[in-house]
């Protein structure tokens, strides 16, 4: 059977309010003795007492509990990014509720009226960008949100990004120093702002090396099926353009599908081709060790994502937005990132 509080006011012969007051930590702010508060939570704990969470969220106006919506659960850098915040919301005594939208506008938004309804304090969200009337929702009702990853940039709110043209131009700029000339591009998902930015960094830096800007070795890959778009546009890239010994992938996936489909049709792309990568993924670092690499700071976009929300939640409805841009990590290659 269920324990309640009035089970435990009346075990101990005290006051429901007694306890309550007691086992929510207003213990010694309310007067009690040490004696009676240790005498309540022994208690309790030894009839396995749990708090009505929904209940306690209701009578204090909080629920120490934040949402987190990103567009795919399998994707290696959601799966940590989620991992990093999760661990700065605990270490602020917050609980994480984590929610997957699929890249559907549709069900983002009905994620966050799910989450709105569990009485969650703030959102963290890496936003579709498909549809934006969840945000629109979220803004209306000044409720606390973060957009992390990804944002838009003519909407006033809270984001925490990466510089993404500076470190795409990094890594496109140095692969024709080492000697690229003819350096093909694979992004996708080119209706995001950030995508944009990759995409503007990979141009400059072609313009500064004194190559072709127009993007004629472009290759958008369709992000809902791109495991099957991207051995399509590869076959017409080496039909076209037979020469090419460039590749800058704009995001990890992409690379890793690129190399799979060079080892299918053992091209020898080690040695054939100068390779650069936004971020990482697993096995990179050991199918093209000399590939350069920008990391994204993913520990430090959860900890300021986290920092900014709370700081929003505390303020109440009267907050400020900020707008945090880090820096990704430069490597020439994997075998000497971090070092």
């Amino acid at each position: 059977m269920k324990v309640s509080l009035k089970n435990i006011a009346e075990a101990l012969n005290l006051s429901k309010a007694t306890v309550s007051w007691i086992l929510s930590g207003q213990g010694e702010a309310k007067g009690f003795s040490e004696a009676t508060i240790k005498r309540v939570k022994d208690y309790a704990e030894s009839v396995n007492y749990r708090p009505n969470l929904l209940a306690r969220s209701l009578s204090l106006g909080t629920s120490n509990t934040i949402g987190l919506i990103i567009p795919f659960l399998g994707d290696t850098f959601y799966a940590q990014l989620a991992s990093a915040i999760e661990l700065e919301a605990a270490r602020n005594k917050y609980a994480l509720i984590v929610c997957s939208s699929e890249g559907d506008g549709d069900k983002e938004f009905e994620l966050i009226r799910t989450l709105k309804a569990k009485q969650v304090d703030g959102i963290i969200i890496a936003p579709t960008k498909v549809s934006k009337k969840g945000i629109d929702l979220l803004s209306e009702e000044t409720f606390p949100y973060v957009l992390v990853d990804r944002y838009y940039p003519n909407l006033p709110s809270n984001y925490v990004i990466v510089n993404n043209t500076q470190s795409c131009y990094d890594v496109v700029h140095y692969l024709g120093k080492k000697g690229a000339r003819k350096i093909a591009l694979l992004t996708t998902d080119i209706h995001l702002y950030v995508m944009k930015q990759r995409v503007e960094g990979y141009r400059k830096a072609l313009q500064d090396l004194g190559l072709d800007s127009d993007l004629s070795l472009g290759l958008f890959i369709e992000r809902q099926n791109y495991q099957t778009d991207i051995i399509d546009k590869l076959d017409c890239l080496f039909q076209e353009v037979p020469d090419v010994d460039g590749f800058f992938f704009s995001t990890h996936y992409l690379a890793l599908e690129a190399i799979r489909y060079f080892i299918n049709h053992q091209i020898d792309y080690q040695h054939r081709f100068h390779l650069g990568c936004f971020h990482e993924t697993i096995a990179l670092d050991v199918l093209a060790p000399e590939m350069c690499v920008t990391r994204m700071p993913i520990d430090k976009m959860g900890v300021e994502a986290v920092k900014i929300l709370l700081d929003n939640i505390q303020q109440g409805g009267d907050f400020s937005f900020r707008n945090v841009v880090l820096e990704n990590e430069f490597s020439p290659s994997f075998s000497l990132l971090g070092k």
